[in-house]
């Protein structure tokens, strides 16, 4: 089966992580010189500011959907609507949620410490019944503290394959967005459960 993980950057926040709304050195001189998560700034790419349209982000669901048997989908707890509202009543998707353990401090009275993670299953996957252990659509893991900003931890990764069913000797894991280099460490490892 084709599947695929895909932690694009977030919606209203691409062009400030990722591109012209604040240089790295912006950022850096800002955080000095790392960024407020303990990580150090991301690399800038020019078109960035792109994926603060939520069109773009509707292309990719539909993308997923017609190129993909099953895939996971990371955004920002205010992204969610918009992403439930790209898929078609009649693909069957889930909402999980990772709790990140070590929050990003941010100026707002609520802290913000989930994500929520899209996730359509491959059909034939969706039952217990043969498809290995069950998997809980919950996870609370620590986000990193070195690397990318926004790199998703090596068990985040294995959550969402887990989620997926992965079985490396039928299916192919496309990283949409390989930054950080997590998603092919974790493949590199096979199913470890």
């Amino acid at each position: 089966m084709r599947l695929a993980i895909a932690d694009p950057p977030y919606l209203g926040r691409a062009a400030v992580w990722y591109g012209g709304g604040m240089s790295n050195s912006q950022r850096s001189k800002r955080d000095g010189g790392r960024s407020n998560c303990g990580t150090r700034p991301a690399d800038n790419h020019p078109d960035a500011a792109d994926w603060d349209d939520p069109n773009r982000h509707e292309e990719l669901v539909l993308q997923l959907i017609d190129n993909y048997d099953g895939f996971v989908v990371a955004m920002a707890h205010d992204n969610l609507r918009d992403y439930l509202s790209f898929v078609p009543r009649k693909v069957p998707v889930r909402v999980a949620i990772w709790t990140k353990t070590q929050p990003m401090p941010s100026g707002a009275r609520i802290m913000n410490v989930y994500e929520p993670v899209l996730v359509r299953i491959p059909d034939g996957r969706r039952d217990s019944e043969g498809a290995g252990q069950c998997v809980a659509d919950s996870v609370r893991i620590p986000r990193l503290n070195s690397g990318f900003a926004g790199a998703k931890p090596p068990a985040w990764t294995r959550w969402c394959l887990d989620m997926l069913g992965f079985d490396p000797v039928v299916d192919e894991v496309d990283d949409l967005f390989p930054g950080s280099g997590a998603v092919a460490a974790e493949l590199a490892q096979g199913v470890l459960v």
